[in-house]
């Protein structure tokens, strides 16, 4: 019989409450009605700028809200700078939230499987790798945040490497998304500017790859270029 789970009386609890939890996300996703940008922008000029921290950082834990809507209306009421800096602010709190869920409730619970994806979630590895993995993902505005906020909480990585990573690279998005929002009328500018901040977003990975790869194909032709000398 292949084992999948042992689970003790230790984290049975846990494994309770991560059900339980899981259950009520959903049920919070299923239940809460569609939130257009103008109730956004509402929710924000009435609550002032802690509404964009607080939606932000629930719209990670529980997904129902659009943080780049959030972020764009952030930058409309309140300029790039500070627009963005409550966004990046609110995608900070948000994450450490999932993070700090995800390895109280699951990880101790999850480190008993048997099964070969989550086993290798939560293995020891390199706190770099984990570092640069979580950065990197950050970077790319189409890999979901909240999810990588709630798989990170099941590896080994060290929190504040978490909150580093997730921080430097959330920036360039949240920026871009608040100058969107402060462009306001202009839209072609906006955009633009949108755009050049997602396209050097992607490229900074990439660059990071080349530059890896040429240093390892050099120290591979280094043995046969100093013996040809």
């Amino acid at each position: 019989m292949v084992q999948t789970m042992q689970l003790t009386l230790k984290n049975l609890p846990r494994a309770v409450t991560l059900l339980v939890l899981i259950g009520a996300m959903v049920a919070a996703l299923l239940m809460m009605p569609d939130i257009d940008p103008g109730q956004i922008r509402e929710i924000v000029g009435r609550a002032g700028p802690a509404a964009v921290v607080l939606l932000v950082a629930v719209g990670i834990v529980v997904s129902p809200i659009p943080s780049g809507v959030v972020a764009i209306v952030a930058g409309a009421l309140y300029g790039t700078w500070w627009g963005g800096g409550l966004t990046v602010l609110g995608a900070g709190l948000g994450a450490s939230i999932a993070f700090t869920l995800s390895r109280w409730l699951g990880r101790d619970v999850l480190k008993g499987s048997s099964l070969p994806g989550v086993s290798f979630l939560v293995r020891a590895r390199s706190q770099n790798t984990l570092m640069a993995v979580v950065f990197v993902t950050r970077l790319v505005p189409f890999v979901s945040f909240d999810a990588i906020s709630y798989v990170a909480g099941v590896t080994p990585i060290a929190f504040w490497r978490f909150l580093v990573a997730t921080v430097l690279g959330t920036m360039p998005v949240c920026f871009a998304f608040a100058a969107l929002g402060a462009a306001n009328g202009d839209a072609q500018h906006g955009t633009f500017l949108l755009l050049l901040s997602i396209g050097v977003t992607l490229l900074l990975p990439s660059a990071g790859l080349a530059i890896r790869a040429l240093q390892r194909a050099f120290h591979a032709l280094s043995p046969a270029l100093a013996h040809r000398q």
